[in-house]
């Protein structure tokens, strides 16, 4: 059944209606008619099941039927703290992540992290990721959307964290096994990743400083981008919802 988005959704004596470019999809891409089934989530949590009532100018108007809690939300919270990636990369990234169920990504910036900082295009490309987070929760089913935070610097990303997570550093120089990690069972994970130079050890110390602990993926050295959706599918597959 095709899914839609409609963050904070109006609902009059049982009908929903729908603006704007969801509305456009319905029309003119899924060419859905009055008499067909959708479902529109909220982007919180929650899902609205209904019937096309009317294709009103350009608006839809739909007749809710059942309204739920959704069940495609992963039973661990994942955080991932993402140093800027350059071109497409970062988009592939947030695309494969919100997939792959983590709650919020934490773009930052660090020592040798290669896109320069602009705020205006910084602006530019959160408005685009954010599209981009929306997009994968429809496609993959979710009931939530996760937050693409605003861009920090790398000691903010460290202070977003709390004690409450089990916070980690993925570093290449040394570490944990992340099969040692496992056995230190967390429903709250709060990991970072570093740019294509990796991190300085001014970096990782001031990591550790904060609590948080380095771990290494193996004798191969992973893309930043690799490494992250590995790290994600591993810890979905030990102690989440994939498998």
């Amino acid at each position: 059944m095709p899914k839609f988005y409609v963050p904070n959704p109006n609902i009059k004596n049982g009908i929903l209606k729908i603006d704007g470019s969801e509305a456009r999809h319905i029309k003119k891409t899924f060419r859905l008619r009055p008499g067909d089934w959708i479902v529109v989530f909220d982007g919180s949590g929650k899902d609205y099941e209904g019937v096309i009532l009317e294709e009103k100018g350009s608006s839809v108007l739909i007749n809710v039927k059942n309204i739920y809690t959704s069940n495609k939300e992963p039973t661990i919270e994942i955080i991932l703290a993402q140093s800027l990636l350059k071109g497409e990369k970062m988009d592939y990234l947030i695309q494969k992540a919100v997939e792959l169920g983590v709650k919020e990504i934490i773009p930052f910036i660090s020592s040798r992290s290669i896109p320069i900082y602009d705020e205006v295009k910084s602006n530019r490309r959160q408005t685009r990721w954010t599209k981009i987070s929306i997009e994968a929760s429809k496609q993959c089913g979710r009931g939530f959307v996760p937050e693409i935070k605003s861009i920090k610097t790398y000691s903010e990303m460290l202070n977003s964290s709390s004690p409450e997570f089990l916070n980690l550093i993925l570093w290449e120089k040394e570490g944990f096994k992340l099969r040692e990690i496992l056995e230190r069972k967390n429903e709250k994970i709060f990991f970072i990743v570093g740019p294509e130079g990796g991190f300085s050890n001014e970096e990782v110390e001031e990591a550790k400083a904060k609590g948080f602990i380095p771990i290494n993926l193996g004798k191969r050295i992973l893309r930043s981008e690799t490494a992250s959706i590995c790290v994600i599918s591993i810890l979905q597959y030990e102690w989440g919802d994939i498998g």
